[in-house]
């Protein structure tokens, strides 16, 4: 008798707070009698969601190693063997790249089931849970055409080895899809902003669905009518505008802020979907698969003296690259407020912050005494290069500064009493700055030159952050393009859609290169770290538009056939 283990179910679900509608107590249920109440139905649809916080997800190797390498984004770690998918340096055997194919399809797979088992039922009355799993089963397959290209479609649950061996369908023809099926949800998902945000809503669901259809209308897809896509893309995001039910939080870092403390955001709801992460794995029942502040954030490491801790555990690997500094600092600023040594962009002061923990034994009040690794997490640890300090130069040391977006400092995360790789930090998917952003850049593609509307949106982004925008009059339809392509940047950096961004704009070689060229700039080149950065433009090529399809997987499926690059 087939059995599904809720255990595990709940292990995937296990990104959701503790608070969170998804945090359910294990057991075990057999298929002939499940869903005989509307919360077993619920352990059904943990499951649907609970394949996004997985550690091959958006716990690490999706989110960070195969969707946070851009030209706003790098690896700050030298090349070696076991960081060749952060290198671009990977093949179709990449062993990170097989586990998030699979526990997305994963997703999809559990999608098909809960569909079908809650269908059987009359526990679903206003179909509400069936909406959210034929959604997120659609967002699946979004995923994986954006990353793979042509994948195989599967909308039906697969029982049988016969069922496993399908070809691809077309990149364009599974977007189509995706499409359809998300709009064909929207009037039974609710409208309830109280839910926490690692649930759907009708208002996320037409902010993604702005998300694809941009996907749809860019220079990586081949098919479709561009300016009929850019106008469905413009409508979705106009939709959550015109619902009034968010809005951007005036304070930018309290968006993430709230994300490092699991809380919840019940005024302005910004933060519109998550992915939610429960535990840091001190315990069986206190268990995470988010790495998301330790690969993702301060480098902090050495100390063992856990009281003292201002910040947590992390790695540290991804750092903003002189470019997005150049972004934050020069570009697209308003002549009059460009003063030298004073860093005004309040997205830049958060996500590029002068200091870290690694530890500095020179650097006052520790002068000689003790090792830099007897002080690490206990105090800031300002960087320096080329002997200036940003202490002393608050613009010192760019390009090479740790993305502190989701830091892992004490005040906010709380402290921990071990080396704990794995975090409660919550990671967004889609934020009201996003859709603003979507809104005024889908707006500006249909008409010949932005609106009031379109500068509007942007501007109320800019607005937040504290800089000046000029006036509507000064920009054509080009130069608004180019600046809400800069805006996305410094808005969304470190979030995993810049690399997709760049994709469908079809500049994604190009800007990856530009890496090489920043290496000889003399605020960046005497650093190891822009010599890794370098690397790892100069090895993207055209074939990394798409990832290669996991060896594997063509191996069990023999109708699948490789991208050609590959």
């Amino acid at each position: 008798m087939k059995k599904i283990c809720l255990a595990i179910l709940a292990v995937m679900a296990a990104g959701f707070s503790s608070c969170s509608f998804l945090d359910l107590t294990p057991t075990v249920i057999s298929k002939e009698t499940f869903y005989k109440s509307e919360a077993e139905a619920k352990y059904g649809l943990a499951g649907v969601y609970g394949t996004m916080s997985n550690e091959a997800f958006y716990g690490n190797f999706y989110s960070q190693m195969i969707a946070n390498i851009d030209d706003l984004s790098y690896f700050n770690r030298q090349p070696s063997s076991n960081t060749a998918l952060q290198q671009y340096r990977f093949d179709a055997g990449n062993t990170y790249i097989y586990r998030a194919w699979t526990r997305i399809y994963e997703g999809i797979r559990n999608a098909n089931a809960f569909m079908e088992a809650i269908s059987a039922t009359d526990l679903d009355a206003n179909g509400q849970m069936y909406a959210e799993a034929r959604f997120l089963r659609a967002y699946y397959h979004f995923i994986l055409a954006q990353a793979w290209g042509n994948v195989p479609l599967r909308d039906k649950e697969v029982t049988s080895h016969s069922g496993v061996m399908s070809a691809a369908s077309s990149q364009y023809e599974v977007l189509c899809w995706v499409v359809e099926e998300m709009e064909a949800c929207l009037t039974n998902l609710s409208d309830d902003i109280t839910l926490q945000p690692s649930r759907l809503t009708v208002d996320s669901a037409h902010g993604i669905l702005a998300r694809v259809y941009l996907f749809l209308a860019g220079e990586s897809v081949t098919g479709g009518d561009k300016t009929a896509l850019f106008t469905s893309a413009r409508d979705h995001a106009s939709a959550v505008i015109s619902a009034g039910r968010c809005r951007l939080n005036p304070d930018y870092s309290r968006v993430f802020i709230n994300m490092i403390e699991d809380s919840y955001d019940t005024e302005y709801h910004e933060s519109m979907w998550e992915v939610e992460f429960l535990g840091d794995r001190t315990s069986a029942a206190y268990w995470s698969n988010g790495r998301i502040g330790d690969v993702l954030g301060l480098q902090s490491s050495g100390s063992t003296n856990y009281e003292s801790f201002q910040c947590n555990y992390s790695y540290g690997m991804y750092d903003g690259s002189l470019k997005l500094w150049d972004l934050y600092w020069d570009i697209d600023r308003v002549e009059g407020e460009k003063k030298q040594g004073i860093i005004s962009d309040k997205r830049q002061q958060w996500n590029m912050p002068p200091y870290n923990y690694s530890g500095n034994a020179n650097h006052p009040p520790y002068g000689t005494s003790g090792s830099g690794s007897s002080i690490a997490s206990v105090d800031k640890t300002p960087y320096v290069y080329n002997s200036v300090s940003t202490t002393d130069d608050p613009t010192a040391a760019q390009g090479i500064r740790n993305c502190g977006k989701f830091r892992r400092e004490v005040i906010y995360e709380g402290v921990k009493s071990a080396k704990n790789l794995y975090t409660t930090i919550n990671y967004p998917l889609l934020r009201y700055a996003d859709v603003l952003l979507m809104y005024a850049e889908a707006s500006n593609e249909v008409s010949a030159a932005p609106d009031e509307s379109a500068y509007a949106a942007l501007k109320l982004v800019r607005d937040r952050a504290g800089i000046a925008t000029a006036p509507h009059s000064d920009y054509d339809k080009d130069s608004f393009r180019s600046l809400v392509r800069n805006e996305r940047g410094r808005e969304l950096c470190f979030e995993s859609l810049r690399k997709w961004d760049l994709i469908r704009w079809g500049i994604f070689v190009r800007a990856m290169h530009e890496y090489a060229e920043w290496t000889d700039d003399e605020r960046w080149s005497k650093n190891n770290k822009a010599t890794y950065a370098a690397q790892l433009g100069a090895a993207v090529g055209e074939r990394h538009i798409l990832l290669p399809l996991p060896s594997i997987e063509l191996g069990v499926n023999s109708p699948l056939k490789q991208n050609p690059l590959w």
